[in-house]
Order: C-alpha cells, then structure tokens, then sequence
C-alpha cells in the first residue's frame, strides 16, 4: 500500500514538473553530439533494452542470446539490475543468493541459463561489465540496459512490446509510457517487436524482427507435475503475477486455453509477503479456486510460501528461441 501511494505521489508531482523529461533530452543530447563518451570495455557489449515501461520480455530475450551465443562458443556473461532486492548498491557475482538479496529477475536468469554463463548483479552496469570482461567474457549481455548510455555497446537491441504496436501511449510517463521520445528508436541496431502473437493490429513502428510468445509444455509446480495440457483441463483457476504488463499475461492464458475464474495482479517486482498469501487465500476460499497459474518470475517467489497457500502453484515457462534470421543478425554485427 505504501509503494502504491508513494508512487501515485512520484506520478503526480513529474506531471506537474516533468524534470525526468528535461534530463532524458539532456543527457542523449550529450551523449548524440559525443559531448560525453561512453565508457568502452574490452568484451563485446550486447545491450537489451526497451523504450517504454513494463514487460518487453527483455529478460527472456537475454536468456535466448546468451544461450546461443554460448552454444556457437563464445564465453558469455550477463550483467542485471537486480529488481526489487534488498540493498540494491551491493554488486557481486550471483552464486547461492535468493531472489530478496539478488532480485526476481536475477533468478530466473540462474534457473534458464548454462551454469558456465557467470551473472553480475550491479546497478552499476560499467562495473559489472569490467568484471566480466576480467572474468574472460567475450561477451557481456546487458539485461535492461538501453536507457544506461555511460556503457559503451557493440549491438543495441530494442524490444517493443504489444502496447508500443499498437501505438498506444506514446507518449513520456507520466503522459504516456514511454521511458524516452520514440525517436530514440533510430539509436538502436535492431528492433525487435516481441509477443506480437498478442496483438492483433500491425506495429506502425519499426520493427526489423517480430518475436512470438511461445511457452515449454512443462510446467513449475508446488506438487506433483503437470505439463500445460493438464493446466488447459483444469477448472476454478486463479491467475496471479506481479509482472510490468499483466494484460499480456491474461492474454497469454487466453491463447493456450487456459480458462481462468478470477486474475490477481500486483506491482512489478512486488516482493510477497505471509500478508499477500493471506489476501491469495481469502480470494481461493471467497471465489472457491482450485488451483492457480502465475509467471516463472512470481513462482521464484510465492514457492517460498508454497506450504501456506490454500491451492498448488503452477507457473508457465517461457519457450527461449531466437530464430535463425535474428541470430544470424547477432553474428554477423559481432564480427
């Protein structure tokens, strides 16, 4: 409740004196007229990013480009934020930490790539470059690094999401959802529209590769295991995520025939607490719910609370593929 009202006080007092506006055309401005230089490391820097508030899919794509990369044999490293954690200016190498030290985001990234890909967790994106570039990283993946312009990058990837193609709100926050101008498009090498698959109107923008949401036939679960034909034959399920975009996760449900009765969301990042599992239960025993299907990234977190919560846990997991024109792109840019 507290971040809610905190952050409709941010809200309001940047639409009354957007200052964030001022300083985003200030600092590319600087940046454009190479007024200032971007700090170059000696690992090739691959940035992922996006230009709008919410879900892109920028980490799924980070998992999908280190994958490849390592398979075709470079020595990749990923570098991440870290959302929503506690202490956020501890920088390290990820190694046994849990999702409340290293972030929601950070796990996942563990849980789907190669144990041999090394993740450095710092807000502090020049940092966690240089140290996996000394650790022997070829490549350095940047997760979410498209605004962090003091980092020099090999390739730029912009991910836009169903909302920037259908034009939606574009617009700079608070007026609309953008993080920067959409002409900041033309900054990056390749654009790429990602869950295109669920939107129905086609992209104005440009969009050099069109990415559907595709999902494993296996499911995470708090019991025994269930594949996403078991889930589309279950009935009174509760849809729960604390993601950027919960619309795209309803619309994803709608398009593997999982049939909800009630959707739960909460802010991005939201870290669960014995009070939102009471708040879960109450909704199970009001709405009689029998199960309930959530996010790989909720999963990292509510299966903490597995033991509490008054219905099994299953989360859908994201399929990981590039194609083989996009990865071709990759390749041909880092040599």
């Amino acid at each position: 409740m507290l971040n809610v009202i905190r952050n409709s006080i941010i809200k309001f007092f940047l639409f009354v004196l957007p200052i964030h506006i001022i300083y985003v055309y200030l600092k590319n401005f600087l940046y454009d007229k190479n007024l200032i230089s971007p700090i170059k490391v000696e690992s090739k820097i691959i940035c992922i990013g996006n230009i709008s508030l919410g879900g892109s899919g920028k980490t799924p794509l980070t998992i999908s480009v280190a994958t490849f990369l390592k398979k075709k044999g470079f020595s990749v490293g990923v570098v991440t934020r870290g959302h929503g954690r506690n202490n956020i200016k501890n920088s390290f190498f990820l190694n046994d930490e849990g999702w409340k030290d290293a972030g929601d985001e950070a796990i996942i990234l563990k849980n789907n790539l190669d144990l041999s890909i090394p993740i450095y967790v710092s807000s502090d994106k020049v940092l966690a470059a240089k140290e996996l570039s000394s650790f022997g990283c070829e490549v350095v993946v940047v997760d979410d690094g498209f605004q962090h312009r003091r980092l020099h990058r090999d390739i730029d990837i912009l991910l836009l999401s169903p909302k920037n193609q259908e034009g939606k709100s574009l617009s700079m926050f608070p007026y609309g959802t953008l993080r920067e101008p959409i002409s900041c498009l033309k900054r990056s090498d390749i654009v790429i529209s990602t869950k295109s698959n669920l939107s129905n109107n086609p992209s104005s923008l440009r969009e050099d590769f069109v990415l559907d949401l595709n999902f494993k036939n296996e499911v995470l679960c708090s019991g025994t295991s269930k594949t996403l034909g078991d889930i589309m034959n279950m009935k009174n399920i509760l849809s729960l995520c604390a993601i950027g975009d919960p619309e795209s996760f309803k619309k994803s449900l709608e398009l593997i025939n999982i049939r909800t009765t009630q959707h739960l969301s909460f802010q991005d990042h939201h870290p669960f607490s014995k009070k939102d599992v009471a708040a879960i239960n109450k909704t199970i025993d009001d709405k009689k719910i029998d199960n309930i299907v959530c996010t790989e990234k909720d999963y990292v977190k509510l299966k903490d609370f597995k033991n509490f919560i008054n219905a099994p846990l299953y989360a859908i997991v994201l399929e990981h593929s590039l194609g083989v024109q996009l990865e071709n792109e990759i390749l041909g840019r880092l040599n």
